[in-house]
């Protein structure tokens, strides 16, 4: 079955179950969970998720940064997806439609368990290594 890349709107069905995948895949593990206001303060970014038929498997936000900037943020794909090309395809449907809005580069801050994954598809890591969500993060950049 092919996998397909759509907007999803905040607050709707699609949303909620990002929402779930996103808490599975990045909170819980953590022993953290969103907060109302994290999660209402979403409403301006850009919801993309992929789905294998109707199931949502991977799903990432993008926040306004600057104006040539989008950050990439809380990227999750489907435990039982990983490793199938799922997260390369969602990452390029968001550099492309970063490039639709007239925007030159993505950052985002990665976890350096991530960090090889992203610099596979051209990030560059910035500064040092720093905490965030109780775990070590690098902050990446791509231009586009």
């Amino acid at each position: 079955m092919s996998v397909t890349i759509r907007h999803i709107a905040h607050a709707s069905h699609d949303y909620a179950m990002a929402v779930n995948l996103r808490r599975a895949v990045l909170r819980t593990p953590l022993g953290l969970d969103f907060t109302s206001a994290q999660l209402a303060a979403e409403t301006t970014d850009t919801h993309l998720a992929a789905f294998e038929g109707e199931d949502l498997v991977a799903t990432v936000v993008l926040s306004p940064y600057d104006d040539t900037t989008l950050k990439l943020r809380q990227m999750a794909v489907d435990d039982s997806q990983r490793g199938a090309g799922i997260g390369r395809h969602l990452l390029a449907a968001a550099e492309a439609f970063a490039k639709t809005q007239g925007k030159t580069r993505i950052i985002l801050a990665a976890r350096v368990t991530a960090q090889a994954f992203y610099t596979a598809n051209g990030y560059v890591a910035e500064g040092e290594v720093f905490e965030e969500v109780t775990i070590p993060h690098i902050t990446m950049c791509k231009t586009l």
